[in-house]
């Protein structure tokens, strides 16, 4: 069947429910032999599946095993906080079953998703994946308004006087205004002089030290 599917040149999900690594290797030889595009579905056939049953990690170890095509998963677990986590976990496809009526006869219809809740998980998808970002760590735009009433400032720990060099015990760590050397900076600022006299709990602010 699968060498049928596969002489049909057309792109294929491939969902692996009920099969083990063994049968999963098999499928994705043949698949690639034959040249045809193809994603693979991480899948239990459970309906509903257990959460218990899920094993979500099972998305990465596909990706690194099959790194060269695309990796998903098709849930019929209850509810919609899974699906979205395997999208979190690096699903590229997701596979849901839709239904009118969750009291109608078949195994999957109460495990479905309605309309309502199929574009609720839409928006929850596209959500996550904005949040998913990119992995560099960096102040946000977004963060400034925090920044501006919480930011953390250096401002002197007592009396300083011009000339004096800036020691752990000249300066401590304070919400202040106005916004001077960052918290952040600590270590820059030690062993600087400054150009003027600064009171206790004053900022220092970059121009007042050489």
């Amino acid at each position: 069947m699968d060498m049928h599917a596969a002489s049909k040149k057309l792109p294929m999900v491939v969902s692996t429910g009920m099969q083990n690594m063994e049968t999963v290797h098999s499928v994705y030889k043949l698949l690639m032999a034959a040249k045809s595009q193809f994603c693979l579905l991480h899948c239990v056939s459970a309906y509903p599946t257990p959460p218990c049953d899920v094993n979500l990690r099972v998305i990465q170890m596909f990706k690194q095993e099959f790194p060269d095509i695309p990796i998903g998963y098709s849930g019929h677990e209850l509810g919609t906080d899974i699906s979205v986590a395997a999208v979190a976990l690096g699903a590229q496809v997701l596979e849901r079953h839709i239904t009118l009526d969750k009291c109608w006869k078949g195994s999957d219809h109460v495990c479905s998703l309605t309309p309502t809740e199929f574009r609720n998980l839409v928006d929850q998808v596209r959500n996550v994946e904005a949040a998913l970002g990119n992995p560099v760590k960096k102040f946000q735009p977004s963060e400034m308004a925090c920044y501006n009433k919480l930011g953390k400032t250096l401002v002197a720990a007592h009396n300083l006087s011009a000339g004096d060099h800036i020691t752990a015990d000249s300066v401590k760590v304070k919400v202040a205004e106005p916004k001077g050397y960052p918290a952040e900076k600590y270590g820059d600022i030690l062993g600087k002089e400054l150009v003027r006299d600064i009171q206790e709990d004053e900022s220092i602010m970059f121009i007042d030290v050489i």
